[in-house]
């Protein structure tokens, strides 16, 4: 890099880098480079992404120079000021693509609690699921749920407790009592067939 570059204002760079100079991009990004990646690095608590963000930041830069007003602040104020919200938009993507995964995880667990019907209960296994479904529906909600993780999704009682920041003595009621509601509506379709 030449002498005249290092000279120069941060005005007169970011009118250069508008009008195509990379020597002037070249000299803007080794004045500021360390404080936008020391911004981000900061905000995010994250080393490789800082970095992205710093590139992508002076990528910015390089396209949006232009639109740099002066009478608004400082370069490095107009600088810092796309730093900031590339962090923030980066944070906000990431809680979007979390939000995003959560949603299909639950989906999934749903999913495989209609289709993945295993039971070691004797009764559930020569019932079709499409029985099961329909007589589950007709249980109270907290007894469907602690039916639902113990027979489909097999997690212990304990566990369900956990979960469900229940007491045991509850999760095991719960439990008794839904599975004498589903035994006597089998009984009762059982009486009513041919």
């Amino acid at each position: 890099m030449t002498g005249q570059y290092e000279s120069l204002g941060d005005e007169n760079l970011l009118t250069l880098i508008a009008h195509g100079d990379k020597e002037a991009l070249e000299c803007f990004y080794e004045r500021f480079s360390t404080q936008v990646f020391s911004l981000a690095r900061y905000m995010l608590k994250d080393e490789a992404i800082a970095e992205e963000i710093a590139q992508d930041v002076f990528l910015a830069v390089w396209q949006k120079a232009g639109t740099f007003k002066a009478n608004r602040g400082s370069p490095k104020g107009w600088l810092m000021s796309i730093a900031h919200h590339r962090v923030i938009d980066h944070v906000r993507s990431a809680k979007r693509a979390r939000a995003s995964m959560d949603r299909m995880a639950q989906e999934m667990a749903s999913m495989e609690m209609l289709y993945q019907v295993r039971t070691e209960d004797e009764a559930f296994r020569s019932i079709e699921r499409q029985e099961i479904a329909k007589a589950l529906q007709t249980i109270p909600e907290a007894q469907r749920t602690v039916i639902l993780m113990s027979y489909f999704q097999g997690y212990s009682q304990s566990e369900i407790a956990e979960i469900l920041e229940q007491p045991l003595g509850t999760v095991k009621t719960r439990i008794r009592l839904g599975m004498q509601k589903l035994r006597s509506i089998f009984k009762n379709e059982a009486a009513l067939s041919p």
